[in-house]
């Protein structure tokens, strides 16, 4: 059930600088590199190819690294973000931030037909160690995917995107759940990969899939009472519906847009590239499941897993402690 909530007197707050969970990267000027990868499923011996953005060690690493998002970004409302893009894989690569206002260099070729065709949105760094810089001024708060802006059918699911959080909702604490899928056979043959026939068999959230059997991820978010924002982003093809098992959240801002109002649900509907941002608050201690209702809850086939994890609430509410002042005599006090 989703409801819309016409009473609340006050909009939501201006977006502050809040702590988070995952590796974080925190400055307005940084450097990343795009390397290839491993990502070895659970409970397989046999690693997939993949792509991804690693924070840049200052040359090219040695190949595969293991794989996982790309570094958590988190900036301030307002600044410049730049960020130096060193590309080590065989093709060029570029990065964008969908929502984010920045003037782009398409790149195109003619094909056989005498065609124009953009093959990336901006322009790139060239292959085999080539840098490019990006500039985004005056950036908007919210939560926000990046991503390869070149061949992105490919390059996006090879792996190549992470999160970028622009201040806060004045929230106690928060979480990042970044949704994507794996499809191994996209993986195989690079030359031949095409996305018509996408058939993802791992499910992820936070760069991880969770397997039957395995102990379910769980992320501590400390004290029951506090107002926890959950941001929610889907880096996939395919669209999720993360479902909070426990209190409603108040869904605020979805692609870095602020609604007018809060809305009242206790799910979020993530087409490809979408963020959605909410609030939340568990008024107990105890584990508090999402999950994805449109089924991607299995591993390779296997029942049991894909996007599950806990919100742990580890600490219960703090108690209510009342004082009650001495009482004074007026008279008396003023002897």
């Amino acid at each position: 059930m989703k409801k819309t909530i016409f009473l609340y007197a006050v909009r939501i707050p201006v977006l502050v600088l809040t702590a988070l969970l995952l590796t974080v990267l925190s400055c307005h000027a940084l450097n990343l590199a795009a390397v290839e990868a491993e990502w070895t499923p659970p409970g397989s011996a046999t690693a997939i190819s993949m792509w991804g953005f690693i924070e840049d060690p200052g040359s090219c690493p040695a190949a595969p690294v293991p794989w996982n998002t790309g570094p958590m970004l988190i900036e301030t409302q307002g600044t410049v973000l730049t960020i130096n893009l060193r590309n080590c894989l065989s093709e060029p690569v570029s990065i964008v931030i969908p929502g984010q206002m920045v003037t782009l260099d398409p790149q195109v070729i003619t094909d056989l037909q005498g065609r124009t065709r953009v093959t990336a949105f901006t322009h790139e760094a060239p292959a085999m160690g080539g840098i490019a810089t990006y500039t985004w001024n005056n950036l908007k708060g919210g939560t926000y995917l990046y991503q390869s802006g070149s061949h992105p059918a490919k390059q996006v699911q090879m792996g190549l995107y992470g999160a970028l959080k622009v201040g806060s909702y004045g929230a106690s604490n928060d979480v990042t759940l970044l949704f994507s899928e794996i499809d191994p056979a996209l993986h195989g043959s690079l030359s031949a990969a095409t996305p018509l026939n996408y058939k993802p068999k791992f499910f992820l959230v936070n760069g991880q899939a969770y397997a039957p059997g395995d102990p379910v991820p769980a992320i501590t978010i400390g004290r029951a009472e506090k107002t926890l924002l959950i941001r929610f982003l889907n880096a996939g093809l395919m669209s999720h519906t993360p479902v909070v098992q426990g209190p409603y959240m108040d869904v605020i801002a979805e692609d870095g847009n602020l609604y007018p109002y809060p809305r009242k649900q206790y799910s979020v509907m993530l087409a490809a590239g979408k963020t959605m941002d909410a609030l939340w608050r568990s008024s107990e201690k105890g584990n508090y499941a999402i999950y994805d209702r449109s089924m991607s809850l299995s591993t390779n086939g296997a029942a049991g897993g894909g996007m599950l994890v806990y919100l742990d609430v580890n600490l219960p509410p703090f108690p209510w402690l009342i004082y009650m002042p001495a009482i004074v005599n007026a008279a008396k006090a003023g002897r």
